[in-house]
């Protein structure tokens, strides 16, 4: 069952104005602990899209920590995670507003359950929801905890209890979101409880998430996770190897369509990318080597999965891509649910008629050496 980093105009307003600036963009995390012992590691991400970036860390001294931050929205989604072998790899839900100051208490070493006090309107909201089902997620930590400890048959008892828990948790948090008013947080949840039938076809409440999604305005249907929420609940057709490849509109970093169309006559390769996939990152260097090698044969087409803003800053601050970069816009729906992909980094070789030749999930060194090879020589 795989989240970035201004401009100064004006010397003046440098010295005036900057640090008044900082000081009411900046958010302050109290924390106060107990039965932890010190030397923990805490560490405070941001979400961006599908990805994650450390923007805070401290270690825990005498049951305390500090995290101090800039917030980049107006409001941001943050998650707190502890590094030790004794704390589940569980995160706690943190959002910072401008100027907050959050206190974050907890009398044990699972973290995704401490408590939150904050008067961000958001935070409030994520409240209820693990409030609702506090002891099952105290208990479910627990487990993983433990499962790291264990032989592997034992793990799979473990494992069974804690999917029974995540059904009685999902329960709770279905009957909380018949209860709340509509807002970004009811969407998430919502959104990450329909994602759960990607991976899990004996899901027991696919109907009552159908009835959810019925009571949606049109509008809130057309967002993007609205989109992504009807492609979990009503999943297309998946493409078959031997099939056409589907085709759709991508854009490039300047905002022109493009088209697989336009590389009708040569071979394609489709990377599904997201630049917070390890194994994604790690496949650019050697896509570049057989790129410049065969490139007058086949096309790369890298599709990110990434929101704009991540996906145009990965791709002109971090990464070098001199093929085809792309993005449908469309998250985990659109072609992303049409090829049916569970993870990334995901590959579909397109022959010169546009034939999907086959497609493979995952990267390791030396394969694109060795399919480009086997194709071409």
């Amino acid at each position: 069952m795989c989240l970035l980093k201004k401009l100064l105009v004006g010397i003046c307003l440098l010295w005036t104005c900057t640090p008044f600036v900082q000081a009411q963009d900046s958010f302050v995390i109290n924390g106060q602990v107990t039965g932890v012992k010190d030397g923990v590691a805490i560490f405070l991400f941001r979400e961006d899209g599908k990805v994650g970036v450390t923007i805070a860390k401290d270690t825990i001294r005498n049951g305390a920590f500090l995290l101090k931050g800039t917030v980049k929205d107006k409001t941001d989604k943050l998650t707190l995670l502890a590094y030790d072998p004794e704390f589940p790899m569980m995160g706690l839900a943190i959002y910072a507003t401008p100027g907050a100051t959050i206190k974050v208490t907890g009398d044990d070493t699972y973290p995704m359950t401490w408590k939150v006090e904050s008067d961000v309107p958001q935070q409030q909201l994520v409240n209820k929801f693990i409030l609702a089902s506090r002891d099952l997620w105290i208990e479910y930590q627990k487990n993983t905890v433990q499962m790291m400890k264990v032989s592997s048959e034992e793990r799979k008892v473990i494992k069974a209890k804690n999917d029974s828990i995540s059904y009685a948790i999902h329960k709770n948090d279905i009957a909380l979101l018949r209860e709340m008013p509509y807002s970004d947080i009811w969407m998430d949840k919502f959104h990450q409880l329909c994602n759960v039938l990607t991976y899990d076809k004996g899901f027991p409440y696919k109907a009552e998430l159908v009835n959810l999604y019925k009571g949606l305005s049109k509008e809130q249907k057309q967002t993007d996770k609205g989109q992504e929420i009807k492609t979990f609940l009503f999943p297309p057709q998946t493409v078959q190897i031997g099939d056409i490849a589907p085709d759709a509109n991508f854009y490039d970093l300047q905002g022109e369509t493009h088209h697989l169309s336009e590389f009708s006559g040569k071979y394609i390769l489709l990377d599904f990318w997201s630049s917070g996939c390890g194994p994604c990152i790690l496949s650019i260097p050697e896509m570049t080597e057989v790129y410049s090698q065969y490139k007058d044969r086949i096309e790369i087409v890298s599709l990110s999965l990434d929101t704009k803003r991540r996906w145009t800053e990965a791709s002109t601050k971090e990464h070098q891509i001199i093929w085809s970069n792309w993005n449908e816009l469309k998250g985990m729906s659109g072609l992303y649910a049409k090829y049916g992909i569970k993870g990334i980094p995901f590959y579909v070789l397109i022959s010169p008629q546009g034939k999907v030749l086959s497609m493979t999930m995952g990267y390791k060194k030396g394969m694109f050496k060795e399919w480009f090879s086997e194709l071409f020589e």
